[in-house]
């Protein structure tokens, strides 16, 4: 069966990442998919592509734009070594002091067409999340390619039963048979759970090698795992 070696990782684009550590971290980790959060281009903080520069010459990148941010953009993206196909974007039409965007394509596995999402949610509220949950689980159902997988940082800091906003059939790597890992590695007064960043995928997807690398880029940690098709 063909297998994927993915994760997801909020880079947190406010603390000045470094793209070529970021790259490296990937490499080692032998990275075939991976989405991001928190991702800057041509901002006056981080006045470079900055998708671009963390995919060097390794990987493809899918740049979805949220917000205008210092004079460029902020948003999400995904780094793959094929080119995804039929990359979308879409805004949420809940969200909070942000507009929150979840972006979408296709992913060729040995023939095997693989769906492919990431998203970062809001941080205000437990129900404000679960709205946007709402509407991305509603174009998952509506997708007719039976194997997907999401990425993301979903702000699902207040307990882990807010996890149970998806749909109980999909499969997590955080909070999965591995057990629950605190991926966010900042310090927040206001957070009760940590676990906040997560691959889910379709039941008939197999998840496995779950782990958190030790290596401190950001103030989260990249979640990594295998995908068996």
């Amino acid at each position: 069966m063909p297998t994927l070696r993915v994760a997801t990782y909020n880079i947190a684009a406010g603390q000045n990442p470094d793209p070529q550590a970021i790259n490296r971290l990937f490499t080692e980790e032998n990275l075939d998919l991976i989405g991001v959060q928190e991702v800057d281009r041509h901002t006056r903080r981080n006045p470079y592509d900055m998708p671009a520069a963390i995919a060097g010459t390794r990987y493809h990148a899918a740049f979805a734009p949220a917000i205008p941010v210092m004079g460029g953009d902020y948003g999400i993206a995904l780094f793959s070594r094929e080119p995804l196909l039929n990359v979308t974007n879409h805004h949420y039409t809940h969200f909070g002091e942000e507009k929150r965007v979840y972006q979408h394509g296709v992913y060729e596995v040995a023939g095997t067409p693989l769906s492919v999402y990431n998203t970062h949610l809001s941080f205000e509220t437990p129900a404000l999340r679960q709205l946007q949950v709402a509407e991305l689980t509603a174009a998952m159902h509506a997708d007719p390619i039976p194997r997907q997988v999401l990425f993301g940082d979903f702000n699902m800091d207040q307990s882990r039963q807010e996890w149970d906003y998806f749909d109980s059939a999909l499969r997590r790597a955080n909070g999965g048979a591995g057990g629950w890992f605190d991926t966010f590695n900042g310090r927040d007064a206001g957070m009760q759970s940590f676990a906040i960043d997560n691959i889910l995928a379709t039941p008939n997807i197999q998840l496995s090698q779950v782990r958190v690398p030790s290596r401190i880029l950001s103030d989260h940690q990249l979640l990594a795992a295998t995908l068996i098709l």
